[in-house]
């Protein structure tokens, strides 16, 4: 048990004495408990509250955590929809846990995400635990603009990217080389599999390309392609799929 956790004078049983400052802890033990009993493609999650030590009181905050099988990448590529769902970029960032493996592990504004230490369960499994209050802050960050009245260029844009390549990483990038013409840049799509290669995998983006100032052409919409294109190429090793 958790010596910094706080106890309850009188609990309902003794598993819930301790008011829990994590899930991850309880998730693994389920997951292990469902792949002792043969079940297969686990994935288990949980929405509940956490309560961190306090000068008096607990500080409770709310947490989503989850254990899947497919080890670190299935468990990044949910907490990347997560974030793209609430129109939002992850930046993860190297750190380490008692529970995530050692180089496979990072964390993102609201937690953190990985591959389960190899000693804590059979299998390779992915997890990550999120503190909902600051995911949420992350997706009101929004950045208002002007009406633009000039017709936008929609495309699909699919980028094969090794494992540990975030999306959001590939959006800054290519912000950074389309400038403001480039509206958004959402992705929608990661794929897995023999057509990207082990180690690989493909994410797909919807993008926008729009100016303030005049009706983009084919050739100008061409244009903004090819500097996204090669910029990704140049810095994460990405191919064009489509």
């Amino acid at each position: 048990p958790d010596t910094q956790a706080w106890t309850l004078p009188e609990p309902v049983s003794a598993e819930l004495a301790i008011l829990r400052t994590r899930l991850l802890p309880s998730l693994v033990e389920a997951a292990r408990r469902n792949s002792e009993l043969g079940a297969e493609d686990i994935a288990l999650f949980e929405v509940a509250r956490v309560y961190l030590p306090g000068p008096a009181l607990p500080d409770e905050q709310t947490h989503v955590a989850a254990v899947v099988e497919g080890g670190w990448p299935r468990a990044k590529g949910i907490v990347e929809a997560l974030y793209t769902a609430l129109k939002a970029e992850p930046v993860f960032e190297r750190t380490t846990d008692e529970l995530l493996h050692p180089g496979k592990a990072a964390s993102v504004g609201a937690g953190v995400v990985g591959e389960l230490h190899p000693g804590a369960l059979d299998g390779v499994w992915g997890v990550f635990e999120l503190d909902l209050a600051q995911l949420l802050d992350a997706a009101t960050a929004l950045r208002y603009t002007d009406v633009i009245t000039y017709p936008a260029v929609r495309q699909d844009l699919a980028f094969a990217v090794a494992d540990d390549v975030a999306a959001g990483d590939l959006v800054s990038a290519a912000r950074e080389a389309a400038g403001d013409e480039l509206r958004t840049m959402r992705a929608f799509d990661v794929y897995h599999g023999d057509q990207v290669g082990e180690g690989r995998k493909s994410i797909a983006f919807a993008v926008t390309f729009q100016s303030s100032e005049r009706t983009l052409s084919d050739e100008d919409a061409a244009a903004l392609r090819e500097k996204i294109v090669t910029a990704l190429a140049q810095r994460f090793g990405a191919e064009l799929r489509a």
